[in-house]
């Protein structure tokens, strides 16, 4: 399988890719929340909801008729999130035909399997986040797999500040793809949704506006998936410029790049 690591604006970068072409979004805007900063260890400038708004009307075009919308949010932008996609994708709760369904999560637990309560904060500890789904349109892709999963909190950050665990995408991406379909991953970070979809034999697009996210990520590529690997990726560069990646080459010192 195939995958593309792009640096960009995530609009941009939704624009380019071919109108219903994506089996699944999955979307973590880490900027929708005003004055968040580098709270996380990571500076970033942030954007108002109008522009996340944007994003998301951009991967809804993306996404196939039926296609999913895995969004995840923090407790600011979760009530916005989903007044939205009510509003603008329909609400499946009341007419069970398409746009908002349901509000899951990830708890993540400590490497003891207890309750992680490492989050940063005066005013309580979250253990997790939340995860929003949605579908364009009619869908005949019926899932079982639990919107609610609980996974272990990532031990390293490959340079990154904010790291997600992989097993909760890769439940849910199982369970509502098949094989060779389109994963796109906006605002993507490490890009757990991407490792998981590569590890399925799905095919995919990572999102980021910032090099050093892409850097991360291949790093956490590396750890993951391990040296035996034999996929070939794509990364696309700024500029317009790309190259072919193996992980053969890669593993002797070849250009990432």
């Amino acid at each position: 399988m195939t995958g593309t690591y792009r640096i960009g604006d995530a609009i941009d970068e939704l624009r380019s890719l071919e109108s219903e072409s994506a089996a699944v979004v999955c979307l973590d805007d880490a900027w929708a929340r005003p004055k968040r900063g580098d709270a996380y260890g990571v500076e970033y400038p942030t954007h108002d909801l109008e522009q996340t708004q944007q994003i998301l009307a951009a991967c809804r075009d993306v996404l196939k008729p039926g296609g999913w919308l895995i969004a995840d949010a923090d407790d600011w932008f979760l009530p916005r999130l989903v007044n939205y996609l009510r509003e603008e994708w329909g609400d499946a709760a009341e007419t069970y035909q398409n746009g908002f369904r349901k509000v899951g999560s990830v708890t993540l637990t400590a490497q003891d399997g207890d309750p992680d309560r490492s989050t940063p904060g005066w005013y309580g500890a979250n253990g997790g986040y939340s995860v929003v789904f949605a579908d364009k349109g009619e869908t005949g892709r019926r899932w079982s797999a639990s919107v609610r999963q609980i996974a272990r909190r990532p031990q390293e950050r490959f340079g990154w500040g904010s790291v997600k665990p992989i097993a909760p995408y890769e439940a849910w991406i199982e369970s509502i793809t098949e094989p060779g379909e389109l994963v796109v991953v906006p605002c993507a970070g490490t890009a757990p949704a991407a490792i998981a979809a590569e590890r399925l034999g799905r095919e995919w697009v990572a999102i980021d506006s910032e090099p050093e996210a892409r850097e991360a990520y291949r790093r956490r590529r590396e750890s993951e998936l391990g040296n035996d690997e034999q996929q070939t990726l794509v990364a696309a560069t700024d500029g317009g410029n790309s190259r072919t990646l193996n992980t053969a080459t890669d593993r002797e010192g070849g250009d990432s790049r």
